[in-house]
């Protein structure tokens, strides 16, 4: 395990214990986890081991020019598995299986977009991305989050998951930040506090795991980037992955992201997603009560891995 994954779980367990958010330095972490080269972003040592090279930024500046541009977010739900993981870095994989996801997330300011769809670039944001792995499990709250073999999750702020068959919207009464007391194991909702989000309700979590989750800044292009693998479901929902975007400790978005269900049903072919069953009485993108097309994330074979790429406008 190395020094950030320990960092990250250690500053969980403590706000288990202790009921308190982690407070580590933006800037140090900053200088810890990333670097100056293109996409703001460096390969950690995980990633390097494992020889998956991060995408090159020529391959990612193409598809975010394929991707719709200078187009609104749409504002979703956060859910009930959410909380300040407080952790800046690229590799979010940890020992998690999976299809290697390359992810360039680019954030405009709506206002400063130009006709041709350049200009806007939000540079020194923070982009938060989390996601279940490929047995439908959260880091966090894996006892809460029971989404391997078909089962749906359970818990959450304001009880039921996200949204799915016959359950209420996720993240129950507040809408896209909101919660309720009452996170997975009946753990009194708390609020954000560390060193990128301030504020945010946040759910108590059941366990130390971090795999999944984590937060970059944007490149003077706007450009955060990350390496994580192909999100899995669980049922009630479509394939999604979470995000948000912070602006000097406050978020400015909170959404999801989407894939095609050509692309979903290629990944899903394969192991380990394949030993999850029954995605055959699941919901799709269209049947998912949630799913907005702005989320769409478009995406491409990059060789021994998945590369991604969104515009997100704010």
């Amino acid at each position: 395990m190395n020094e950030d994954i320990e960092r990250s779980r250690a500053r969980v367990s403590r706000r288990r214990a202790l009921a308190l958010g982690g407070t580590v330095g933006l800037s140090g972490l900053i200088a810890a986890c990333t670097g100056n080269g293109s996409g703001g972003t460096t390969t950690s040592a995980s990633a390097s081991a494992t020889g998956t090279a991060v995408a090159a930024s020529g391959d990612v500046t193409a598809l975010l020019a394929r991707a719709p541009q200078c187009v609104m977010t749409t504002e979703e739900t956060q859910g009930p598995y959410w909380f300040d993981v407080d952790s800046i870095r690229n590799d979010l994989r940890e020992d998690r299986p999976g299809a290697t996801l390359d992810l360039a997330v680019r954030v405009q300011d709506l206002q400063k977009c130009t006709p041709d769809g350049s200009g806007g670039e939000v540079a020194n944001a923070v982009v938060e991305i989390w996601h279940c792995d490929a047995g439908g499990l959260y880091s966090g709250f894996e006892s809460g989050s029971q989404g391997a073999n078909g089962a749906p999750p359970e818990g959450g702020p304001g009880g039921p998951p996200e949204g799915g068959q016959g359950r209420p919207p996720e993240g129950g009464p507040g809408g896209a930040g909101g919660s309720v007391p009452g996170g997975p194991g009946g753990n009194t909702t708390d609020y954000s506090d560390g060193s990128y989000s301030k504020g945010d309700s946040e759910s108590a979590t059941t366990d130390d795991g971090t795999y999944l989750r984590g937060a970059q800044t944007t490149d003077a292009d706007g450009i955060a980037r990350f390496t994580t693998i192909f999100p899995g479901w669980y049922q009630g929902r479509t394939t999604h992955i979470h995000l948000k975007v912070h602006v000097d400790k406050a978020t400015v978005l909170t959404s999801q992201l989407y894939f095609e269900e050509g692309l979903i049903d290629e990944v899903y072919a394969s192991a380990p997603y394949n030993e999850h069953t029954g995605r055959a009485n699941n919901v799709d993108n269209a049947g998912d009560g949630i799913f907005d097309e702005s989320g769409m994330v478009t995406a491409v074979w990059a060789g021994d891995g998945y590369l991604g790429a969104i515009n997100i406008g704010v």
